[in-house]
């Protein structure tokens, strides 16, 4: 049985679908049971089919609900601690240390997922249980080809697309620093556009009002503040040359990963979970130096001496204008990419860890 947040369009609500999907991939029968409602975030339709958790004793449950949300989501699944369950946590995050209440919800489980061998060691270090990388199923799109690059398909204007959820920290996944790249790359308004999808923006009036003021300088510029489905998250994607993101710190990336296996050129800081499956050959890694952890939002509070990253936004912009000068790099890239990431983010991984052969 998967758990998850199959009605939110966040970060880890995708990742709940990604492992139904590898489960049903591998000819497995999985339940989807949805905590969207439980946690007032429901803002799309789901995808798969849903249903309601089985009255069982017994039983493996992957749950995709993070630290905080697990004892409340175990609760509402009507799940006690004298039943003889199976529970896998699947948890994302995205520093090198973790708060310190963290480790009382581990009594609830019996291992833990983690998306990258970043985070892994970081719960290694943190935790007594055992803990697995198991990275987010990415299908290789396998019409890709039929759904070429805007530049590709004659559209004389390169479209770069970033993407973040006001909920995981605006301040981490660093809008500004990409919007800022963009306009030293491109300062003769060159045929270019930058698509800043964000989600949650109006809950941080700080951030918006930031995003905005820089956003309204260049025409070339348009933000989205809304969820998105899956369809048009796709379309979203398809209608991208470029993915960029100057982030501070990643537990995985999905953005990132779904960008790649759509066939799509993707730059990035070359720090923390997006390196389980970018390389210096499928994509543009960026340099950064780490700092300690500043978060205006709150959400890595309590944590003095975390570090994260801080991008080179002048070499960003060299990059991203390179890749503006060479369509045969983004070709190259972004064909390496989905390569890799039909290699490296398979459907198998997911019966492997459960030590099921389908």
């Amino acid at each position: 049985m998967v758990a998850g947040m199959f009605r939110t369009a966040n970060g880890i609500g995708r990742a709940a679908l990604s492992c139904y999907r590898a489960l049903c991939a591998e000819g497995l029968d999985p339940i989807a049971v949805d905590l969207s409602g439980l946690f007032n975030q429901v803002d799309v339709a789901s995808p798969v089919p849903l249903q309601e958790m089985p009255v069982n004793n017994n039983g493996t449950l992957v749950l995709y609900a993070n630290a905080p949300e697990t004892e409340r989501a175990l609760m509402g699944l009507g799940l006690r601690r004298w039943h003889k369950w199976r529970i896998i946590g699947a948890w994302a995050w995205e520093l090198a240390t973790t708060p310190a209440d963290w480790a009382r919800q581990t009594c609830y489980l019996s291992e833990i997922w983690a998306p990258s061998r970043f985070v892994q060691q970081t719960f290694e270090s943190q935790f007594a249980l055992p803990v697995r990388t198991v990275p987010h199923y990415l299908p290789v799109h396998a019409h890709a080809n039929a759904w070429p690059t805007p530049a590709s398909r004659g559209d004389t204007t390169l479209r770069v697309l970033t993407i973040a959820d006001g909920r995981s920290s605006f301040h981490r996944k660093n809008l500004l620093a990409t919007m800022q790249m963009f306009s030293k790359a491109f300062p003769n308004n060159e045929p270019v556009h930058l698509t800043v999808k964000c989600r949650n923006l109006s809950l941080y009036k700080y951030y918006e009002s930031a995003v905005m003021a820089y956003a309204n300088k260049d025409p070339r510029i348009d933000v989205i503040d809304r969820s998105f489905s899956e369809e048009e998250q796709t379309h979203l994607l398809w209608n991208s040359d470029i993915v960029v993101s100057s982030h501070r710190a990643e537990g995985f990336g999905m953005h990132l990963a779904e960008a790649m296996a759509a066939g799509r050129a993707t730059m990035a800081t070359g720090w923390s979970g997006n390196l389980e499956f970018m390389t210096a050959q499928n994509s543009t890694l960026l340099p950064y130096v780490l700092k300690l952890v500043d978060d205006p939002s709150g959400i890595y509070k309590s944590m003095p001496d975390a570090r994260w990253a801080d991008v080179n936004i002048d070499a960003g912009s060299l990059a991203l204008r390179e890749l503006y000068d060479s369509p045969r790099k983004r070709h190259v890239l972004a064909t390496t990419a989905r390569r890799d990431v039909s290699a490296s983010l398979r459907s198998r991984t997911y019966s492997e860890a459960l030590g099921i052969l389908a």
